[in-house]
């Protein structure tokens, strides 16, 4: 019997995630002169959709309002990137291959954000059918808590114990955790392929980290063998 395999896509299938978090660094610098270091950018904005970052800022900076025209000049320059930088991480496709599995993509983005995405990504589809994308609009509460991955394993008919998440955030690996589901944390993507990181990952309970697609396919094999 075939496994659920649950991909986020920001800084897995794609590695964009570094690309979300250039956009609010710059946009935060441009419009309202407020530079954060290094920690309060992982704190932030990875692993989290553009309304928990807006959510997350304002409530870190106090009195600091970011209105819907702060907003626009997220997405617009979020459009920009999408369209003309994002690259798929290498080998993610031999992984989308594996029989072992079915597959679909549950993301913090919208349903419009994600589509911008996948101009550069049409050959998912031959993998995954569009209407197993979800995406953070079609759910209550998006990660960390486990709506979208709940979402994602009762359209499809699986139970969470066969179920697994691959993520690349610590709200991946929460959200995961609170859908009753095993996770592996991918830490390959511009940005997060750091010793540090994948300690801090191993803190979550993951099934296991890795940095590039063939040790995601073992891993999966090995996942699969004790499911």
């Amino acid at each position: 019997m075939k496994k659920l395999l649950i991909w986020d896509f920001d800084g897995v299938i794609a590695d964009s995630e570094y690309l979300h978090v250039r956009v609010w660094d710059e946009i935060l610098k441009s419009e309202k002169q407020i530079e954060l270091n290094p920690a309060e950018k992982q704190k932030l904005f990875y692993g989290v959709s553009d309304k928990t970052c807006r959510e997350r800022v304002e409530n870190y900076i106090p009195g600091l309002n970011l209105d819907d025209n702060f907003m626009a000049k997220i997405y617009e320059r979020e459009f920009e990137f999408c369209t003309n930088l994002v690259e798929p991480i290498p080998g993610v496709e031999q992984v989308m291959a594996n029989n072992n599995f079915e597959h679909c993509i549950a993301t913090g983005a919208t349903k419009e954000q994600h589509a911008w995405k996948m101009t550069q990504f049409q050959w998912i589809k031959k993998y995954i059918s569009e209407q197993d994308f979800f995406t953070v609009d079609m759910v209550k509460q998006g990660k960390p808590a486990p709506d979208l991955f709940l979402l994602a394993s009762n359209t499809k008919g699986y139970t969470q114990k066969n179920c697994i998440v691959v993520g690349d955030s610590v709200n991946d690996f929460k959200a995961a955790t609170a859908a009753g589901m095993d996770c592996i944390a991918f830490i390959g993507a511009t940005g997060n392929n750091t010793k540090t990181y994948e300690a801090e990952c191993k803190k979550y309970g993951v099934f296991g980290v890795c940095n590039n697609m063939n040790d995601l396919n073992i891993l999966l094999d090995k996942w699969c063998k004790i499911r």
